[in-house]
Formats: C-alpha cells, sequence, structure tokens
C-alpha cells in the first residue's frame, strides 16, 4: 500500500481489468508477471509477484522432494512425489 501511495498519490488500491484472470493457465499468468515486474515495476504488479512466489513454493518443493528421492533411489516415493507433482502441475495447468 506505501509502494502504491508513493507511485499515484492515492491512498486506495484499484484492481484493472487486467488484474481479471480469464482462463490460460497459473504458468501463463507467472510468466507475465515477471514480465511486468522487470519492465514496470508497480505496486499492483509486485503484490502479483508475491502471490505467484507463494503458490510456486509448494511447487518447488515438491521438485525438489523428486530429485532428492532419485538422489537416494528410493523409488517408492520418486512415484509418490511424482504422482502428486502431476496433480499439482494439472491443477495450475488448467486452473
Amino acid at each position: 500500500m506505501l509502494l502504491n501511495y508513493l507511485q499515484t498519490g492515492d491512498q486506495t488500491l484499484t484492481l484493472t481489468s487486467a488484474w481479471n484472470f480469464n482462463g490460460g493457465n497459473f504458468f501463463d499468468f507467472a510468466t507475465s508477471t515477471f514480465r511486468s515486474v522487470s519492465s514496470n515495476p508497480s505496486a499492483l504488479s509486485i503484490i502479483s509477484l508475491g502471490i505467484t512466489v507463494l503458490m510456486l513454493t509448494p511447487y518447488i518443493r515438491v521438485i525438489a522432494g523428486v530429485i532428492y528421492y532419485l538422489v537416494q533411489k528410493d523409488w517408492k516415493y520418486v512415484g509418490l512425489t511424482l504422482f502428486v507433482l502431476a496433480v499439482i502441475t494439472s491443477g495450475l495447468v488448467l486452473l
């Protein structure tokens, strides 16, 4: 809110139609968020970046789990973790 106030001088946070998520998938949303933060960082793009990072945290954790279990050669947990990764990926793609 402070960043928004410093940039706009307004104490209210106005969400435009660009913030409506219509179709697509999470990875498209994440890509556009990273692009908007790198090209023109605004208060709303930084908020969106925070939400994107929070949503990617469990996804990255599961990927790290797959790698760990592969290194340990624990095939049962590799299979289970790959199943969880597939469920999470389908949820993010079919959002």
